[in-house]
């Protein structure tokens, strides 16, 4: 991950008191925002807090138009009613622009994640070298806000999400994006769209993205159970990526390149890798590997092949040279999961981009693993369920719960 904030100048204030304020308001902006707290009264019983600090705070919030007060809350103790809080969603909006091998996907948002409007916009960055394609995307970006959205207010923008296939190299400034997008991107011409434009750019592996929108699913599914402190996303598309989140939150390394799970050698004198080993687990599991392997399978044994994972799924039941293809492909994935679940000790398995071949292959992937060992007896194995527009509600979800600052 790469947050590029506004350039401030030292106003010469800061230090353990302001830290304190930061800490408390932000606290309260969540509480109201998450719906746990509708009244200064909810909030004082919710934090160590006097009422009227609590209500220095939430002055604050309102003067800054992030909170509103909505009239009096329905309460059946008697005296006078408190004043109901709500977040003040249409406050700011936040931009998401997701990269890929193909375009832009531009999505906009309110302060509540809600998404206002979507646009795409095409753009083939193959042959392309690091600059053109970043100088390409960055045009893209300003025809979808100038041009094509209907929403979008500059007014109101609070910040620039970009979901980026790869990841951040803190050692050199580059986004190394070579298997998704075919090219990676310096980080110059985005540092330099950012003070052309005046907001604060944050740029997020589009993977961590998504797990961090399924993490925010499933606590939302059961709000009564605990937060989701720990689960490992893999990503299955045109390579494998992964992504961990621990006590609640990313957890990218000191060198931003934790969950490397797709870079596990389950073939020492396997397929070359673009990383420069082989026998990689992105090699063997992704879609395009999955469906060759499938369709070399079916010729040897005689059959038409496959042109789809979806005729795949269809046919695998009935065709036994199909059905152990896609059960050798799970049997990869589940040794490469393994090893990651040993290393990290995490249980909860979600995976994306191969729904559509249907439970029978996660049956398979949890039998290949349920048979290892009695290290993943708890292992709790699901399809993401966040849906289509994960990759911007994960990127705007992450960036008001763990970047976004009140005061500044």
């Amino acid at each position: 991950m790469k947050y590029i904030p506004l350039e401030k100048t030292d106003t010469g204030r800061g230090g353990y008191q302001q830290k304190v304020k930061e800490a408390n308001i932000k606290r309260i902006f969540d509480l109201v925002r998450f719906g746990k707290c509708k009244s200064r009264a909810e909030i004082v019983r919710n934090m160590d807090l006097s009422a009227t600090s609590v209500s220095v705070l939430v002055e604050e919030l309102a003067g800054r138009g992030l909170v509103a007060e909505v009239g009096p809350t329905q309460t059946s103790l008697p005296g006078r009613r408190p004043i109901s809080l709500r977040l003040n969603s249409e406050a700011h909006q936040i931009v998401v622009f997701a990269l890929s091998r193909h375009g832009v996907r531009y999505t906009l948002l309110n302060l509540d994640c809600e998404v206002l409007e979507s646009r795409t916009a095409a753009l083939e960055t193959d042959g392309m070298t690091g600059e053109e394609a970043a100088a390409a995307f960055i045009r893209l970006f300003d025809q979808l806000l100038k041009r094509r959205s209907r929403l979008y207010d500059p007014r109101r923008a609070l910040v620039i999400g970009i979901s980026v296939p790869g990841l951040y190299l803190n050692s050199c400034g580059l986004f190394y994006n070579r298997t998704a997008l075919g090219v990676s991107l310096p980080e110059g011409p985005f540092v330099e769209y950012q003070r052309r434009v005046g907001l604060p750019l944050y740029m997020l592996n589009d993977t961590r993205c998504m797990a961090y929108a399924e993490k925010r699913f499933l606590d939302a599914a059961d709000p009564e159970a605990p937060e989701v402190e720990n689960l490992i996303y893999m990503n299955i598309n045109k390579s494998l990526s992964c992504a961990v989140i621990t006590r609640g939150d990313l957890y990218a390394g000191p060198f931003n390149i934790a969950g490397q799970i797709g870079h596990t050698t389950i073939d020492f004198n396997g397929r070359p890798c673009h990383c420069g080993s082989r026998g990689c687990l992105a090699r063997y599991v992704n879609r395009d590997a999955i469906l060759e392997d499938a369709q070399q399978a079916a010729a040897a044994a005689g059959v038409q092949p496959p042109e789809s994972l979806e005729a795949l799924a269809q046919r695998c039941a009935d065709e036994p040279a199909l059905r152990d293809a896609l059960r050798s492909s799970a049997r990869m994935l589940a040794a490469g999961l393994y090893s990651a679940m040993c290393g990290t000790g995490l249980r909860r398995i979600v995976i994306t981009g191969v729904e559509c071949l249907g439970e029978a292959f996660l049956e398979m992937v949890r039998e290949a693993l349920l048979e290892r060992s009695l290290l993943v007896r708890t292992l709790d194995l699901s399809y993401a369920q966040a849906g289509p527009d994960a990759q911007a509600l994960g990127l705007a979800q992450h960036y008001l719960d763990k970047v976004f600052t009140v005061t500044g």
